[in-house]
């Protein structure tokens, strides 16, 4: 049944997007974005501020190293979002309690982030439901969870829980800790997003399903999106090789910038890696746009691994290229080995 329904889906949305434009050539404006699909050879050309731009665009994107900064509380930290001015709401999944953390975020002219300093935690529960996303609405000025225990979102003001939403068929047919992994806000459409971070129960292998909700947190529609195959397949459990969506960005033009993740731990340690790749997509639309990539391992030389799971809009930099910026989860520091590792990417 499921896999009708997917299939149903992927063939209905390039219909609906496309459906008043029979020709071969078929256009969808959008603020800023006009996409370009090809029926007769499936290629597809994306114009960007009035530039084509390739299906490859890495080589115009800079990737900063990344830092980390001894003074904030070693955590899991999962998901950030910009709040104002320079600070940043981040959560961490593992913390006893449910809450977000305020985080001061300064920036160089290029981008590297110079510093970052805890403002305090704040509580909203007793109990922690594996946080793993979160957003921020700036019209109503609230903060949004996404936990993936219970596939829920709150909507959160200050301290108090206003809303608690599950999404349905990722409770009933997610797999355990590979549901909730991503939100974000589009403040141009006010419109939320959120994508389970593995293949649902039924569904085609590696096809996920990327929900778009309003601003009262309800299902408006569904699209269907393809993660890569992980470069290693095997059977290990999820704590030992996790991949799929961690987290997801709105650019604000009407496409998203997509984070893939695959986590690979060995079983002597030495030798895991992560690899985190980049996406830019338009809804609803088949095609992917590469943006960027890295890799981060443990060896005996190099300790730098970094298991990247929040993604937000920093600042403009003078020249107009916006900044980008991730958080890892470090497990606690784990052992002493990992570090809270931050980095930016300037598109």
């Amino acid at each position: 049944m499921f896999k009708r329904l997917v299939f149903l889906g992927l063939t209905l949305l390039p219909l609906t997007t496309f459906a008043q434009n029979k020709e071969i050539e078929l256009n969808v404006q959008l603020p800023q974005i006009i996409v370009y699909a090809n029926r007769s050879n499936k290629v597809d050309t994306i114009v960007w501020n009035g530039t084509i731009q390739d299906a490859d665009i890495s080589k115009s994107v800079k990737v900063n190293k990344q830092k980390y900064f001894p003074s904030i509380p070693p955590g899991n930290y999962s998901g950030i979002t910009h709040i104002k001015g320079s600070r940043y709401a981040l959560i961490t999944d593992k913390f006893p309690s449910a809450g977000y953390y305020i985080f001061d975020i300064t920036f160089d002219k290029e981008g590297q982030i110079v510093n970052v300093r805890n403002m305090g935690f704040t509580k909203t529960g007793d109990k922690n439901m594996d946080e793993e996303a979160i957003a921020f609405n700036p019209f109503n000025k609230h903060l949004y969870i996404g936990n993936e225990e219970n596939s829920t979102i709150q909507e959160v003001e200050g301290d108090k829980v206003l809303k608690t939403v599950t999404i349905e068929d990722f409770k009933k047919y997610g797999e355990h800790n590979r549901i909730i992994e991503s939100l974000c806000f589009d403040a141009n459409k006010r419109h939320f997003y959120t994508i389970n971070e593995s293949t649902l129960k039924g569904d085609q292998k590696y096809l996920l399903r990327l929900k778009e909700l309003d601003e009262d947190l309800n299902e408006v529609k569904e699209y269907s999106y393809r993660m890569d195959t992980p470069e290693i397949e095997d059977n290990k459990p999820v704590n030992e090789h996790a991949y799929g969506v961690s987290e997801l960005l709105a650019l604000g033009d009407g496409t998203l910038l997509v984070l893939e993740r695959e986590f690979y731990v060995t079983d002597l340690k030495v030798g895991s890696w992560v690899q985190n790749k980049v996406y830019r997509i338009l809804p609803g639309h088949h095609r992917k746009q590469f943006v960027a990539r890295w890799k981060t391992r443990i060896n005996f030389t190099s300790y730098n691994l970094a298991n990247y799971e929040g993604m937000c809009l920093g600042p403009k930099l003078k020249d107009g290229r916006q900044v980008v910026i991730l958080c890892a989860d470090s497990q606690d520091q784990y052992k002493g080995i990992l570090k809270d590792w931050f980095r930016t990417i300037i598109l």
